[in-house]
């Protein structure tokens, strides 16, 4: 079911080098030349700004098997974090893998890192969905960005289970396969679990926090993925969620010299995962771009979103991104709909796409840094932490239910 293929074929070579040729010999000297002359339009430093380049050139160069093989299996991820002094006295703690039938996943943390107990008896239980295009990455990708949230939670005084739903990747399945995975996880932490809806926050990041919307949908229909009718969960937080498939917004190309994400990349996103024959599917959740399980700014028909949504929704998005527009006009839309009491938007001045979670994987001395001290020490990753401290003052402002 989770097919991940990191084999590279011939063809797979031949773009490698293709990519590395065409970014030595043309992308990389256009790219300095730009940055130099048009300076003040880059908010990034040069080393960062040359960062995202290359992700967002990679991305748009490779194939699916390329890029896979390029960001490297999640083991090679999660293994450093799970070995290092402040997480290898707890590695038998965190990062459980759960097998069920219709999905598989990854318990991060249990109440806590220290001291694991059922994620029921937890003040929050968060079901975190990745991003990547629904063809790359994994929750082990993941693992320390939801580790160092996770902790900031608990130093709010909080518990926090956290479990990362290990869905299948395009091309090999296309959607809905992630709506039924995402079902069927919800399924399992409210009837094996018993973690009440009431103490569940659903999370994503890019096509993940798409993800987690299609859900939210299907969960409103009668006609669910699960077949059964679940209580919605208490929250929504979505960092950088891809809102429209159209992409379309003015952001897109106003900031697409300087996020990690490209428009051509996003073009081959929604073919692969919605399969080239798409448009000749029945279901109306595959048939055609403006569903309401795929479009959430312009949807035929219009979503009921104060039907739809938990009671609270929190939602942050750089300046620097080009899904900024967009997701702008979504929470306004929302806010309107539900009262701003129930929509935040937090917005990263200067910040490209989700860049909570790329500090994780790109600060190589603060990852070390961070890795090399004791779990409850709080330096380290605070764009991270900020958002673990705001997810918690979130669930205390619209009430904690005391369901034990």
């Amino acid at each position: 079911m989770m097919n991940r293929q990191n084999h590279l074929r011939f063809v797979d070579y031949v773009g490698l080098l293709y990519c590395v040729l065409l970014i030595l010999v043309w992308e990389l000297p256009l790219f300095l030349v730009t940055f130099f002359i048009r300076r003040p339009e880059f908010s990034a430093s040069f080393v960062t700004a040359l960062h995202y380049f290359l992700v967002r050139k990679t991305g748009q160069l490779l194939t699916t098997p390329g890029l896979r093989w390029l960001t490297r299996p999640g083991s090679e991820h999660v293994h450093p974090v799970l070995t290092s002094r402040r997480y290898d006295p707890y590695h038998g703690n965190i990062y459980q893998a759960v097998a069920r039938n219709g999905f598989k996943g990854f318990w991060v943390m249990q109440s806590s890192v220290q001291s694991p107990k059922p994620p029921a008896s937890s003040d929050l239980t968060v079901l975190y969905l990745h991003g990547g295009g629904y063809m790359s990455l994994s929750p082990a990708h993941y693992s320390l960005f939801l580790l160092r949230l996770g902790e900031a939670i608990l130093e709010q005084g909080m518990s926090v289970s956290i479990f990362a739903l290990d869905y299948s990747l395009a091309p090999e399945h296309v959607f809905p396969t992630q709506l039924e995975e995402t079902a069927a996880a919800y399924e399992y932490l409210v009837n094996e679990e018993h973690v009440p809806p009431e103490k569940i926050l659903l999370a994503g990041d890019s096509a993940g926090g798409h993800l987690a919307l299609s859900f939210l949908v299907d969960l409103a229909n009668a006609h669910s993925s699960s077949g059964k009718a679940l209580p919605k969960p208490r929250g929504l937080a979505l960092m950088s969620p891809w809102l429209s498939l159209h992409n379309e917004f003015p952001s897109f190309k106003a900031n697409e010299r300087k996020d990690v994400l490209s428009p051509p990349f996003l073009r081959r996103v929604v073919r692969e995962f919605l399969g080239h024959d798409a448009a000749a599917q029945d279901s109306p959740r595959r048939s055609r771009l403006n569903s309401p399980y795929l479009e959430f700014l312009t949807p035929e028909p219009a979503i009921e979103w104060d039907t739809v949504l938990p009671s609270w929704v929190w939602v942050s998005a750089g300046t620097d991104e080009i899904f900024f527009d967009s997701v702008k006009t979504w929470v306004g839309m929302v806010a309107d709909r539900l009262g701003q009491g129930r929509v935040t938007f937090a917005v990263g001045p200067e910040k490209a796409h989700v860049w909570q979670w790329l500090e994780t994987i790109t600060d190589e001395v603060m990852k070390k840094d961070f890795l090399g001290r004791d779990v409850g020490d709080r330096r380290g990753f605070e764009a991270t932490a900020a958002a673990g401290r705001v997810i918690a003052r979130q669930v205390r402002e619209h009430g904690q239910p005391d369901l034990r």
